[in-house]
């Protein structure tokens, strides 16, 4: 994961695996004022994305700040579609 001003860009595999190392890195941006996560580099995921995006929701809402989503590759729409969040990803 790499940030610069108000953006984090995650990149390689966002599983259950790397999912609670990648909310700890991002707990301290959200608290700091970052709004704009970028998956344009992930090449793999699972269901723990969901889990990613939606705990990151949490924690810029618990900031006092809205969190946007860039770059979702179509495999996250496919697994909230199957769960039947698909409405709730921040676009």
């Amino acid at each position: 994961m790499t940030c610069e001003g108000n953006c984090c860009r995650i990149g390689g595999a966002v599983t259950v695996d790397t999912v609670g190392g990648l909310l700890r890195e991002l707990q301290p941006q959200l608290e700091s004022g970052m709004d704009t996560l970028d998956f344009s580099g992930v090449e793999q995921a699972d269901s723990a994305a969901l889990t990613l995006i939606f705990s990151a929701m949490r924690h810029a809402r618990q900031a006092g700040h809205t969190l946007v989503c860039t770059g979702l590759p179509a495999s996250f729409t496919t697994l909230a579609e199957l769960y039947g969040v698909s409405e709730l990803l921040p676009q």
